[in-house]
């Protein structure tokens, strides 16, 4: 008994050892490495969980991420030692490592991947403090920087179609300087100069005599490390849900009846939103019904003026089933600003016989739907 007693003492400290050590390994890969500051267009982020999802402004980047870009869309990202990245139209850009030992990691380490198109870089405290534990890689070369600003390029054989120039790694330097490195050996650019390494077996990196015309560009005031970016807006979303019989929307049902939610909402920044959705009521049905499904609505809006486009990812799950299953569905409404809209039938929460209700009442009303958004900023 004396000896099962010490084996199971000694199997605790021996599990509870190699907890810890698990967990002090992995402390850095769970802390974020960077976060979405700008979006404009459309991206997506394939996650290092394997998931994949539409990319939004405020978003956290973590190692093992990648973030891919439509065409006529970029990203800025605010890494973790205020470095600027800006990830341009139909590029892929992976965040290998991002560890700082400013933030808790055993030492600086940055490893990072252009896999297709261009990026640009302003670089953070590590770059400046340690320029020796910051990588770029692309699929046929590596950068490495000495406190700099710089453009980076890898043109697959479709985008130096694009672009009428040879595929291949490009770099140029607007301040500090890199050195451009492959297999067959490595060259230092400075200020205004541009580099190339070729896809061909044999080539090596080389100082290009002249800038290529697609890198010939300034980088604009929203680009640079000192930029503010500006300020997004605070939003008031509503949603009321109405009376059928009712002429106008004074007449629906009020706040005070569990009918009508409200949020606030950052600009471009996702909100989420719990609805209930049950039976028709008819006059003389039974009140207390309970909902039969719930739908959890992620949201996002974005003023364009003086209206609204507020894009819906809505999860709808049965209450009443088992299994649990859920459907998933994506839309989009443009509203006008500080305005009641009728948007039955064109939102989420739209169905043949079913209406909606607030998850704190179980009443159910007619399937009449209002939105409305209000700028608070203004």
């Amino acid at each position: 008994m004396a000896n099962c007693l010490h084996l199971g003492a000694a199997l605790r400290m021996f599990f509870s050892v190699l907890l810890a050590a698990t967990l002090a390994s992995g402390a850095d890969a769970w802390a974020a490495a960077g976060k979405i500051q700008v979006l404009i267009g459309t991206a997506r982020i394939s996650q290092h969980t394997g998931q994949e999802r539409p990319a939004q402004r405020g978003d956290d980047l973590y190692e093992g991420d990648t973030v891919s870009t439509s065409a006529n869309s970029n990203v800025q990202i605010r890494m973790l030692d205020d470095a600027i990245i800006w990830v341009r139209p139909g590029s892929q850009f992976k965040i290998e490592r991002y560890r700082s030992d400013q933030h808790g990691a055993a030492k600086n380490e940055i490893a990072l991947s252009l896999l297709s198109g261009t990026m640009r870089q302003v670089t953070g405290s590590i770059g400046k403090s340690a320029p020796a534990d910051y990588k770029l890689s692309t699929p046929n070369a590596t950068i490495g920087i000495r406190g700099t600003e710089f453009d980076a390029t890898f043109a697959t054989a479709h985008i130096a179609a694009q672009l009428n120039t040879p595929p291949g790694t490009y770099n140029r330097v607007y301040v500090g300087s890199t050195v451009l490195e492959g297999p067959s050996g490595r060259v230092s650019l400075n200020k205004d100069e541009a580099g190339f390494m070729g896809v061909s077996p044999g080539d090596k990196p080389q100082v290009l005599p002249r800038i290529p015309a697609f890198m010939n560009s300034n980088p604009t005031a929203t680009e640079r490390s000192d930029a503010a970016p500006s300020k997004p807006k605070s939003l008031q979303i509503s949603v009321r849900f109405g009376d059928g019989d009712a002429d106008g929307v004074s007449s629906i049902s009020s706040r005070d009846t569990n009918t009508e939610q409200r949020l606030r909402a950052v600009e471009g920044e996702r909100a989420t939103l719990t609805l209930a959705q049950g039976p028709t009521a008819r006059k003389g049905a039974n009140t207390g019904a309970q909902p039969t499904t719930k739908i959890v609505l992620d949201l996002v809006a974005k003023v364009n003026g003086d209206s609204a486009l507020v894009q819906f990812s809505a999860q709808s799950q049965s209450l009443a089933s088992a299994s649990g299953q859920a459907s998933q569905v994506a839309t989009s409404l443009n509203v006008p600003l500080g305005v009641w809209t009728e948007v039955s039938g064109r939102g989420p929460w739209s169905g043949s016989g079913n209406s909606t209700v607030s998850s704190s009442s179980a009443r159910s009303d007619n399937s009449r739907v209002f939105l409305k958004v209000e700028d608070l900023s203004r």
